[in-house]
């Protein structure tokens, strides 16, 4: 039959008379083991049951139980002698044994039926079976019934007869232990406020996944989607805590791996976050400080600022989207940079105060120079004054009395020559008349180096002359180039400014070539 056959005669049969529930059976055992019910979307034959004819689990388990039980070969028919038989007696017939079930007549009651349950010389198991006797002597010794066909620790029906737990399956063969689920009364408390007792495959065995071989359900915590649910055994919640630490294990792995491939944060990167925190050279940087102030903060210029991002968290500091740092890696990273700018800082004020010294001896040496060149020209001025008062004139005489005198003897011996050669009739020498000595140069304006005079005049009037400021010597150069290399070397270890170094490597390299073409030229001044 095809499945909207099936299906209309379902509901055909629970509108036409109860007696039809026996085809109702057969119907739905044929749509649940075809699996016919998937078309419809439906998960199981229970949740089809439920949404097309409100026919709850119990129900269509039971009319599906019925039609396998009393039908001829398991087929749409049912057994001549159970035949005219309503549900009710059909539905307490389901607990006898084969035995007592050829008992019962068309005439017998549901009470007689009970009754004859009662009667039962022993328990019988879910099943119907009394325990599996084994013969003495017998190797084999598991509990169960049936002639063992059913073993009791493989079993999760409800039993009255049996003789151990069922195992859990997890337990080792060697060491075995119970299922806590199973005939435990506290937990069938509990399971029945649950929001999953529905869903719960210990409660409804149809279920469960079927176990292979003697093909009966086989419910377990483990296998149930449910992992929210309060009820879960302790195997089943200890797996869950392992899948879950296994998978966030995972998680920090690839977390870890995708780490690594980040580039490390650079100085740069550390100085501009250290700009951007307002951080001061006088500042005491802890982890512990960091920390607490960025743990949970986040910023930045966005791109193209010095600093991009940065993200705080209880680890540590991510910034510009690069590794991430620890608190205590931060912390020692921002106190180097403290370093460096007192450093910094600590050049600078000794190159500032180098330069004002130097500015200074200049300024004293060149005040030096004009009061000694202003007291030459003064002692020039007064000299020339001294000489000037001090040449005799030429007497006039107004009213003169002439005597004869005795000679008096002479101190200096340009007189003494004078006298002489006047007394020789010699001529006067003739003088240079700017050095005033004899020479090649005399009678002429100006001297020539054969005059003996030159030297001394030359020599007076360097002396006398005043220094120019624009003439240097290769001292000068040279306690220069040295100041300058001093200033170079200190800003590289500051890690001064590139503008800073860049000016001073140009004053020493200008320099250094400078000295090289003096020494080459004999140590001239340029």
């Amino acid at each position: 039959m095809k499945y909207q056959d099936l299906k209309a005669g379902i509901r055909s049969h629970l509108e036409d008379a109860a007696e039809d529930f026996f085809m109702v059976g057969y119907f739905l055992r044929q749509i649940s083991e075809n699996a016919l019910f998937t078309e419809d979307g439906y998960k199981s034959i229970w949740e089809f049951a439920k949404g097309e004819y409100g026919l709850s689990t119990s129900s269509a388990s039971r009319f599906m139980a019925i039609n396998a039980r009393f039908s001829i070969d398991g087929g749409e028919h049912m057994a001549e002698k159970y035949i005219g038989m309503g549900v009710s007696k059909l539905q307490e017939m389901l607990g006898l044994p084969d035995e007592e079930l050829e008992k019962v007549t068309q005439e017998t009651t549901v009470r007689e039926i009970r009754a004859m349950k009662k009667r039962q010389e022993a328990p019988r198991s879910f099943y119907g079976f009394p325990k599996t006797e084994r013969p003495e002597g017998s190797l084999l010794t598991t509990p169960g019934c049936g002639d063992g066909k059913y073993d009791c620790f493989s079993c999760c029906r409800e039993c009255a007869i049996r003789q151990e737990p069922r195992h859990c399956r997890t337990a080792p063969l060697g060491n075995p232990f119970p299922c806590t689920r199973v005939n435990n009364e506290e937990w069938k408390k509990n399971i029945a406020y649950s929001l999953y007792k529905d869903e719960c495959q210990l409660l409804h065995p149809e279920l469960a996944p079927v176990r292979e071989g003697d093909k009966e359900p086989d419910p377990c915590c483990l296998n149930c989607t449910n992992k929210t649910c309060f009820n879960r055994c302790d195997v089943a919640k200890k797996k869950d805590e392992d899948e879950k630490k296994q998978s966030q294990e995972e998680l920090r792995k690839q977390q870890r791996e995708a780490e690594a491939k980040r580039p490390e944060p650079s100085d740069r990167d550390i100085k501009a976050f250290y700009d951007w925190a307002g951080i001061k050279t006088t500042d005491n940087i802890t982890a512990e400080d960091l920390k607490k102030r960025y743990k949970n903060a986040g910023g930045g210029g966005g791109r193209g600022a010095a600093l991009q991002d940065y993200t705080g968290s209880a680890r540590g500091i991510r910034i510009n989207h690069k590794k991430e740092l620890t608190w205590v890696q931060i912390a020692k990273r921002i106190k180097e940079i403290q370093e460096a700018e007192k450093k910094k800082a600590d050049f600078v004020e000794r190159s500032n105060g180098a330069q004002k010294n130097v500015r200074d001896l200049i300024k004293q040496q060149e005040e030096k120079r004009r009061i000694e060149a202003e007291e030459k020209k003064a002692a020039r001025a007064a000299a020339k004054l001294q000489a000037e008062a001090e040449e005799p004139g030429k007497p006039e005489i107004i009213d003169g009395d002439f005597r004869e005198v005795e000679d008096e003897p002479m101190d200096d011996p340009a007189q003494e020559a004078a006298k002489t050669r006047d007394e020789r009739q010699e001529p006067e020498p003739v003088l240079c008349d700017t050095c005033e000595h004899e020479g090649e140069c005399a009678g002429k304006k100006t001297h020539e180096n054969g005059c003996m005079g030159y030297e001394e005049k030359a020599q007076e009037l360097e002396a006398e002359a005043e220094p120019n400021p624009e003439e240097y010597a290769r001292f000068d150069v040279e306690s220069i180039l040295k100041k300058e290399k001093g200033y170079l070397d200190g800003g590289r270890e500051a890690d001064c400014p590139a503008k800073f170094i860049k000016e001073h490597k140009i004053l020493v390299d200008a320099l250094t070539l400078l000295l090289e073409k003096m020494d080459a030229e004999g140590g001239a001044e340029d």
